[in-house]
């Protein structure tokens, strides 16, 4: 009978193992919609009703980013500079990636002041290349979640930044976005990044912007009086006014290096709204560039909005993807026309 019952029981642990190996996924799912949840409960205790005749309770930006995030998973945080948005001083289980050390971060952000304190310690400096080069290879697929506030902008090849980010996230991993709406900053003025653009950096393996795109950032930067960032919410007429002339960003273009190693000129690349991001990455997965999908999204406030990826592959027929294309080039226009009635209003 021993016999027997040790057969039976071997039987059973490749069910056992399979077990075992979803419980993670199962209890991160868990803790994300528990997190949705104390969002909605919140929301009904201030009063939300079905019918919205009561005020919706404003969510905080980090109430946003942190939506699907829990104290259990491994975070990677690129960018944290003077503002983490899950300090490890607070209990997180988080890792660093910043463009230089927490000494030359503090030194950097000086005039901030008391703000400065706030910069952890940073585990990976990444000076370049892959992000992935950065951490140890024995970390890679280990992190649960990915937190990048206002750095897709800046990226020089977004869609080999997502690449590393496949290397470095469990396959459950999720990444989540805090990206500036360009109606609501200084770009204003500035086109909609659309699909090709990110191909054409990918092709030729961006290390570095390209001439056009620094003199784009630098001669069409423009303040709304004397605000760079304003929102939605904003009551005064926008009132544009542009900060450089042409023959300084000119020399901002022609004094940058974009196929040499040093010499790195930042700028916003990279140009969007909530509709043209969601369009971004329905094109790019169609097109099997990039395997995230958008999980959810956060509505404009103040001048940035945020976005929810999770790793996995797009599923939808030709048809589908052509009918959900056309909605959202239909959804960018309506943006745009809110952002032209914001300057008569």
């Amino acid at each position: 009978m021993i016999r027997e019952m040790t057969k039976a029981l071997a039987r059973r642990v490749p069910a056992i193992d399979a077990l075992v190996r979803n419980r993670d996924d199962l209890l991160r799912e868990v803790s994300s919609l528990r997190t949705e949840l104390d969002i909605l409960r919140a929301q009904a205790d201030a009063g939300l009703n079905g019918a919205g005749n009561a005020p919706i309770v404003p969510v905080s930006r980090i109430d946003k980013i942190l939506s699907p995030i829990n104290r259990s998973m491994r975070i990677l945080e690129i960018g944290a500079s003077y503002s983490p948005t899950a300090p490890k001083a607070a209990g997180w289980n988080s890792f660093i990636l910043d463009h230089a050390t927490q000494d030359e971060l503090r030194q950097k952000y000086a005039f901030l002041g008391d703000q400065t304190a706030n910069i952890e310690p940073v585990d990976f400096v990444w000076r370049g290349g892959p992000i992935e080069s950065a951490i140890p290879e024995t970390m890679h697929g280990t992190f649960d979640a990915c937190i990048a506030g206002h750095v897709i902008e800046h990226i020089p090849d977004p869609i080999s930044f997502f690449h590393s980010l496949d290397r470095l996230l469990t396959p459950r991993g999720v990444v989540s976005l805090a990206i500036p709406d360009k109606r609501y900053c200084f770009d204003f003025f500035r086109p909609l990044t659309m699909t090709p653009a990110w191909i054409e950096a990918f092709e030729r393996k961006a290390t570095r912007h390209s001439r056009r795109l620094i003199f784009e950032d630098a001669a069409y930067y423009m303040k709304n009086g004397e605000s760079e960032t304003w929102g939605p919410e904003a009551t005064d007429a926008v009132s544009p006014r542009l900060t450089k002339h042409l023959d300084s960003a000119k020399a901002k273009a022609n004094g940058s290096s974009p196929n040499e190693p040093s010499g790195y000129v930042d700028a916003h690349a990279w140009c969007f709204t909530p509709s043209s991001f969601e369009l971004l990455f329905l094109e790019l997965g169609a097109l099997g560039r990039v395997d995230f999908l958008i999980e959810n999204t956060f509505e404009t406030a103040g001048c940035e909005f945020f976005i929810i990826l999770r790793k996995g592959a797009l599923s939808l027929s030709k048809h589908q993807i052509q009918d959900k294309r056309q909605a959202l080039l239909c959804s960018m226009i309506d943006e745009l026309a809110k952002q032209a009635a914001d300057i008569h209003r």
